[in-house]
């Protein structure tokens, strides 16, 4: 089949070279048919049902029919046997679909589990393990039958229907948006405060850290993805800017194990969060942006700074992810013709569609300022050693304030045996109190080694209508070790 080739022009981001403009020379990179077809997108249409669609985009099927934009499906992902497993609503609850993705029929469904009176699921998305005997996903828990109120992010995983524990098999608190790594039977994140890639490990009750930011004002981790032949790309924003980059890097090794090396970055490439997944080959690769789905191949390794994507936009939706299944042109079949050897023939079938001549691309911004890339890894941490143990002491233990003013807590957390590598130290009041003591928000400290002691502030806030004392209870939790609490007093005074 002849290829087509082009010329095109790619804005290079100034984080890492002078904006200029580079000519580049691309050849088609569907060389041929069969290569176009060895696998599928399948993603969320604005209507809401499930479509999939053959990397180039010539080839579509809408796979359901029954939902709409306000009651609609989410993350599809799909199994190794063309299994198509999408989260959708019913009243109050979610459930994993399993589609067979000929007829949109639901072959199977899965409760996704979730605890606490104000908690709902997902958060962000699920995806189903490549051989469909796992899904995990992200859920949002709110209660407040405890004291104080509990209020975060899980990660959990499900084996099966029925089960109506989340945490069940597993689940890790603070962390969202899970993938599956190649090669292994287990699931990275990316934490709450989206600075790091958090990758489950053998032997290790809580995750390692694996790829990240090192300064906590570098920039944000929206999501990842994990290849089959070992190139991980990572979606990062600089701080306070929702335009995405895609970072690529050599794994080295199965995550968390091995030394990632940095390959390059394509600034500016879509609006955040833009969820890019690798094809089953690693080959290429598949993102949203502002309604529509687009599909490149992976940019070559270089020795680090910025590469290209040659996009192709291959429908309107979001959320795509890649199958193994190949899509067919269906095509006529031609009259079968009488049985004499002089009938005619009937017409050849079609010999499929020969790819997208000139990809269009989202246009692209001039890139973000902020750094292009993380700052690398920081190493794995230690599965054999012990636990971090968290102490916590909060002063003044009674706070005295004038109604209508403010005060500060301030925690002091001591970390022994380990590294603790995140505490969440939050302030919070019940009852009655609620309207009258506002606490700030949590505070997160980060990488604190044993045997030293880290202290964050706790502004409070009073209302003009208060009057006496108010319990607040001050509460440090956080990966690997048990939480820790401590009860003090807000005292208003004349």
């Amino acid at each position: 089949m002849k290829t087509n080739c082009r010329a095109s022009s790619v804005r290079v981001g100034t984080s890492l070279a002078l904006a200029s403009m580079l000519l580049v020379a691309m050849c088609a990179w569907f060389a041929s048919v069969p290569e176009a077809q060895a696998a599928n997108v399948s993603w969320v249409g604005s209507d809401g049902n499930v479509y999939r669609s053959s990397p180039d985009g010539t080839l579509q099927e809408q796979v359901t029919e029954d939902a709409s934009a306000e009651n609609r499906y989410v993350t599809p992902s799909q199994k190794n046997d063309g299994t198509i497993v999408a989260i959708r609503k019913v009243s109050s609850s979610a459930f994993a679909y399993f589609l067979d993705p000929e007829s949109g029929q639901v072959k199977d469904s899965w409760l996704m589990p979730k605890t606490g009176a104000g908690s709902f699921v997902p958060f962000n998305s699920g995806t189903i393990s490549p051989d469909g005997g796992m899904f995990v996903y992200d859920w949002h828990y709110f209660d407040c039958w405890t004291n104080p109120c509990t209020l975060n992010q899980k990660v959990s995983f499900i084996a099966g229907p029925g089960t109506t524990n989340p945490c069940l098999i597993n689940c890790h608190t603070y962390y969202i948006r899970p993938r599956w790594i190649p090669g292994s039977p287990y699931a990275g994140f990316v934490d709450t405060d989206f600075r790091r890639i958090w990758v489950q490990k053998a032997g290790s009750a809580e995750p390692s850290a694996w790829l990240g930011f090192n300064d906590p004002n570098a920039g944000d981790m929206h999501s990842f993805d994990v290849s089959s032949n070992g190139i991980a790309v990572l979606e990062v924003t600089p701080e306070g800017s929702d335009s995405a980059e895609f970072s690529f890097w050599n794994t080295n090794g199965t995550p968390p194990a091995g030394s990632p090396s940095y390959r390059c970055s394509v600034t500016g490439i879509a609006q955040a969060p833009a969820y890019p997944r690798f094809s089953p080959d690693g080959s290429m690769v598949t993102w949203q942006d502002r309604g529509s789905v687009y599909v490149a191949n992976v940019p070559a390794s270089t020795s680090g700074g910025n590469c290209t994507l040659n996009p192709i936009r291959i429908g309107s939706g979001k959320e795509p992810a890649f199958g193994t299944a190949t899509l067919r042109p269906t095509g006529p079949t031609g009259p079968t013709g009488p049985t004499s050897p002089t009938g005619p023939t009937g017409p050849t079938s079609p010999t499929g569609p020969t790819g997208p001549t000139s990809p269009t691309g989202p246009t692209s911004p001039t890139g973000p300022t902020g750094p292009t890339s993380p700052t690398g890894p920081t190493g794995p941490t230690d599965a054999d050693s012990l636990p971090p143990k968290v102490g916590l002491r909060v002063t003044p233990g009674t706070a005295r304030v004038k109604a209508g003013g403010r005060t500060t807590l301030t925690a002091a957390v001591t970390v022994t045996g380990a590294t603790a590598p995140m505490v969440k130290v939050c302030a919070t009041v019940s009852g009655k109190a609620r309207g009258k003591v506002k606490p700030a928000g949590c505070r997160t400290l980060r990488n604190i080694n044993s045997g030293r002691t880290t202290k964050a502030a706790l502004p409070i806030a009073t209302a003009r209508k208060a009057k006496g004392s108010y319990l607040v209870r001050v509460v440090a939790s956080g990966p690997g070790f048990r939480t820790v609490n401590s009860s003090n007093k807000i005292k208003v005074v004349k």
